[in-house]
């Protein structure tokens, strides 16, 4: 009787944990490097701020960070290959249009 008990319950234990684990993985992205972050989707209508730093870098600004945010755009600043300062601004919709891009003096 408590062998029996005892395995219901390390069962029992072993599905919650397993189910728990499944649920928290579906965040999670690694690279090729090893390195895992967790991705959450935008709100539908919201423009992701991974997205648009990915957006920027295609643009050509690099080590971006984001200076402005609210609900309807997102701006961030960054370094050019030349080294020169560049400002980009997102707008906050799915596709992340681009709206301005400017240089920093």
């Amino acid at each position: 009787m408590k062998s029996r008990l005892s395995s219901k319950l390390v069962l029992s234990a072993f599905a919650l944990l397993a189910s728990s684990t499944l649920v928290s993985a579906g965040g999670w992205q690694t690279d090729t490097q090893g390195t895992s972050n967790w991705h959450v989707s935008p709100p539908i209508g919201q423009c992701n701020v991974s997205r648009a730093r990915n957006r920027a870098i295609r643009a050509g600004i690099y080590r971006s960070e984001i200076v402005y945010r609210d609900e309807n755009v997102l701006t961030f600043r960054g370094l050019t290959l030349n080294g020169d300062r560049k400002e980009i601004t997102f707008g906050n919709e799915p596709s992340c249009p681009e709206l301005e891009s400017r240089d920093i003096p």
